[in-house]
């Protein structure tokens, strides 16, 4: 008699272990196929064909008509919500971003949930065991469902510092990609469009506009082309749509590449940052397809900025003696693009950047309906950047209370004549300001060079000498301007072409 038992507690656990693993891969099964409906019906069809072939279900399963991914999620979220008053959070940062670089790395398995029992789910456990004859083992969906599952931080500074720090949550400036639609039907033009794809800003560079000193000008137009018309849609329509293409030239360091990375942050449009080694190809033929992949992609991103620095060495102007024939298809193909813009109705704006506008094509101005000079900063602009660069030295801070700090380093302290240095530096762009100021503190710090190389440094007693008005003069003795030779020329070329 108790062989027989033995022998049949041991079939009715193999039988129960049997019906989990069942059941476990046809749960596995259903997740790949639910997976990759949604991807299907996003557009993402090459990562569906490429699940569909790794785990070798292909097309034999498809998914019921009452089941979707989004209403799984939303359903979950709600139960959530409804058991625990909070929502709970799916996705969290990686904590392997920095060993990304190093190739791939081997995926360790997460660790489920412990989730410790009330009484009363005790009680329910106790009494869903006692139900089976003989005390014997639980069916196998009397198990408790385990979740990995970690809930929303709560708003505020306390709630993150409650949370640790690591795993509160953040909003990320990252991008999602879309899927690259029609382009992907065809190996040639999915090749185009994942090169052109490697030049969309995924991150933000952080650049607002308060940050560019100076150029009014230049940032109202490109609020009415790129920010106004996202916001307020209804506005541009008719003879008032948004303008389709701008030109910022003027000279070198004057903020031309600033004021684009400001679009790209603040505008919060898919930003293109496309060169000329992304465009011009070695193979015939293939300069036009990304240039037309290009344009392709941009309006399947739209709102989108196309943003092309010195477009002068792509669109230089035509007929000249020696142009070889790929840069006229090339240019061509650009022309036509942008005749396509002005008929399209999507979101999709052109940005380009130039030094020499006087060597640009007359097709291709007509078609740049803004074109701006970005001059040399006007004497309130140069005092700004002084100001930002070499701030006057503050007030001493008030000693923290608690156990003191380490210190970084000595403090560099500034006092300086600021509107005297402005009127001083009337030839100087903003990138000139830049070395200038960067040379009067390398003055400051030169001085304690032979105290650090004596033996070791003691910061706490190390003083840099102040950063005078007679420094920043040394500096700009030393330092020459380079934007100002063709400052006239620029000019004048803004009397005859320009339309701002």
């Amino acid at each position: 008699m108790c062989s027989e038992l033995t022998y049949n507690s041991v079939r009715i656990a193999h039988q129960v272990r049997e019906h989990e693993e069942k059941k476990s891969s046809e749960r596995k099964k259903h997740l790949l196929c639910i997976v990759m409906q949604y991807l299907r019906d996003e557009g993402y069809l090459e990562s569906a064909r490429l699940t569909a072939k790794e785990s070798g279900l292909g097309d034999q399963y498809e998914v019921c008509d009452n089941i979707d991914l989004p209403t799984i999620v939303k359903e979950f979220e709600d139960y959530y919500y409804v058991r625990f008053q909070k929502h709970p959070k799916l996705c969290k940062k990686s904590e392997n971003l920095s060993d990304a670089a190093n190739g791939p790395t081997r995926v360790q398995p997460r660790r489920k949930a412990i989730v410790k029992k009330t009484s009363s789910d005790a009680a329910s456990s106790q009494s869903a065991s006692n139900g089976c004859p003989g005390g014997g083992p639980s069916p196998p969906f009397a198990e408790p469902l385990e979740l990995t599952v970690v809930p929303y931080p709560q708003a505020g500074p306390a709630a993150s510092k409650a949370e640790g720090g690591d795993d509160a949550q953040v909003s990320s400036p990252e991008r999602l990609l879309r899927p690259l639609g029609s382009l992907s039907k065809d190996p040639e033009w999915r090749q185009f469009a994942e090169i052109i794809s490697k030049d969309i800003f995924m991150h933000n560079p952080n650049v607002r506009w308060t940050d560019i000193k100076g150029l009014q000008e230049a940032k109202r137009l490109l609020r009415e082309a790129v920010v106004y018309p996202t916001k307020y849609p209804e506005l541009f329509s008719g003879i008032l749509a948004p303008w389709k293409g701008l030109l910022l030239y003027g000279p070198s360091g004057t903020g031309k590449t600033l004021l684009a990375k400001a679009v790209a942050t603040e505008c919060g449009t898919t930003f293109f940052n496309v060169s000329a080694s992304t465009l011009v190809s070695k193979w015939r033929g293939d300069s036009e397809k990304l240039v037309r992949v290009l344009f392709e992609l941009a309006r399947l991103h739209a709102p989108a900025t196309v943003f092309l620095d010195e477009v002068d060495a792509l669109a230089s102007r035509r007929g000249l003696a020696g142009e070889h024939e790929a840069s006229r298809r090339l240019q061509a193909e650009l022309l036509v693009q942008l005749d396509g813009l002005n008929g399209h109705a999507e979101n999709v704006f052109l940005l380009v950047t130039s030094n020499l506008p006087w060597d640009l094509d007359e097709a291709l101005l007509r078609r740049l309906e803004k074109r701006i000079l970005v001059d040399l900063p006007d004497q309130d602009a140069r005092e700004q950047i002084l100001r930002h660069y070499l701030p006057p030295s503050p007030a001493p801070a008030p000693r923290p209370r608690g156990p003191p700090r380490p210190a970084l380093g000595p403090a560099m302290h500034c006092q300086l004549d600021y509107a005297q240095l402005a009127q001083e530096t009337t030839a100087y762009s903003g990138a000139d300001l830049r070395l200038v100021c960067k040379e009067a503190a390398m003055q400051a710090v030169r001085s304690v060079f032979s105290h650090l190389e004596s033996g070791r440094p003691d910061y706490s007693t190390l003083q840099l000498d102040v950063v005078t008005t007679d420094s920043v003069r040394s500096a700009l003795a030393k330092t020459k301007p380079c934007g100002a030779r063709n400052a006239e020329r620029y000019r004048s070329w803004q009397q005859q072409f320009g339309a701002s």
